[in-house]
């Protein structure tokens, strides 16, 4: 990711002393051939360019033009070099999202809209979280069974009662090439537990890319974006897990309730009830109660 980032670097270094090289023989121009020449330079650096290596003898600018001439040829070996790095590096930063999980739910900001983002971190503190262990496959010799089994133990009543230990094992199953979705995602939710949720994203992203069409790892990575506040991605995966399942009552929840936190109540409403015609009532309970939906 470094390589990148300097070539980066670089290249903008290169178009600034480009930038102000033209300047510098651009004022040369105008002061040895008149208004209309440099005119015609400030609109054609071209011209400009050329007119700067005609005269570079003439008006003592050899250095400075062979300095320009290397700033516009730097761009032509630093394009290939940085879509080289990048190939390189693609495999290991491209992330992919996951999860089966659900939102907090806690009784909602009594004010309006300034109140209600003030008020939002602290009140899904208080939210109750449902989340669901994926059981990871087996293959092969089952030599990453145990390590499995040690992490599946530590999941009661929705969570991981030690989610330290359960980053442990889940990680131990997956370096005994028990490479599976479920691993990745079942890590996810430990780390989310932890509130790292920078790293549970990224283990979402291993599970999707693993296996695309699981609608738990989307939900999931939906979850830790609304956690950091990213209510646009977290819609974005409820949406891709509601398209790959439509009567997925956890993603109706959730979604719901990032429409609530968007100020769009109507939408939130709808997805709470369709949630509860699912088999999940928690959301529309909470939004009577709460007098947020009639």
């Amino acid at each position: 990711m470094i390589m990148p980032i300097a070539l980066g670097a670089t290249y903008l270094i290169a178009n600034i002393i480009s930038l102000v090289i033209f300047i510098m023989v651009l004022i040369k121009l105008f002061k040895n051939e008149g208004a209309l020449k440099g005119i015609l330079g400030f609109f054609c650096g071209i011209y400009t360019f050329i007119w700067g290596w005609i005269k570079h003898k003439q008006l003592a600018m050899t250095k400075l033009m062979t300095i320009w001439s290397l700033m516009i040829l730097l761009p032509f070996i630093l394009i290939p070099v940085m879509g080289v790095s990048s190939v390189l590096e693609m495999q290991k930063y491209v992330e992919a999202y996951t999860g089966d999980g659900g939102i907090k739910l806690s009784k909602p900001d009594s004010g309006k809209n300034l109140k209600k983002k003030l008020t939002a971190k602290k009140a899904r503190k208080k939210q109750a979280k449902k989340t669901s262990l994926k059981k990871p496959e087996t293959t092969g010799a089952n030599k990453d069974v145990d390590w499995s089994q040690k992490a599946m133990a530590l999941w009661q009543n929705g969570k991981f009662k030690d989610p330290k230990k359960a980053v442990d094992y889940w990680g131990r199953a997956i370096l005994s090439k028990q490479n599976t979705a479920e691993a990745y995602n079942n890590r996810g939710l430990a780390y989310h537990e932890l509130k790292q949720y920078d790293k549970a994203i990224k283990d979402y992203n291993q599970a999707i890319r693993l296996a695309p069409a699981q609608v738990a790892a989307y939900n999931n990575r939906g979850n830790s974006y609304y956690e950091i506040d990213e209510y646009q991605l977290a819609l974005a995966d409820f949406n891709q897990s509601l398209k790959r399942k439509p009567d997925y009552a956890n993603a109706h929840l959730n979604r719901g309730l990032v429409y609530y936190q968007m100020d769009k109540t109507d939408k939130a409403c709808s997805d709470f009830q369709n949630a509860c015609d699912h088999g999940d009532c928690d959301g529309t309970k909470w939004a009577m109660k709460n007098a947020i939906c009639k």
